[in-house]
């Protein structure tokens, strides 16, 4: 599969230092490996609303394992590939 722009859902915007900083908090799942949530590029369809240090709270159910996922965006660059690290995992 593909990522799904519909699945990723902002649940809060958490404002901090000066100059109208911000992070945003989002939740995402999907029937991909985790291992395909976390190449680079995944996230790409979602550039315009991701930024880094954004988080995305993500359940990955490849095959009806699930994954748990908190993912850090590290890169959302105007072209090329949007990149995600791994922050916490858990079975």
């Amino acid at each position: 599969m593909a990522f799904d722009k519909r699945s990723l859902a902002r649940f809060v915007t958490s404002p901090y230092g000066t100059a109208s900083k911000s992070v945003g908090f989002f939740a995402y799942a999907t029937a991909d490996a985790n291992a395909t949530v976390l190449a680079a590029g995944y996230f790409n369809d979602a550039r315009e609303t991701l930024k880094v240090n954004d988080v995305i709270h993500c359940m990955s159910v490849a095959d009806g394992v699930g994954v748990a996922n908190v993912l850090k965006v590290t890169a959302a660059p105007g072209s090329g590939n949007v990149t995600v690290a791994n922050a916490f995992a858990a079975p």
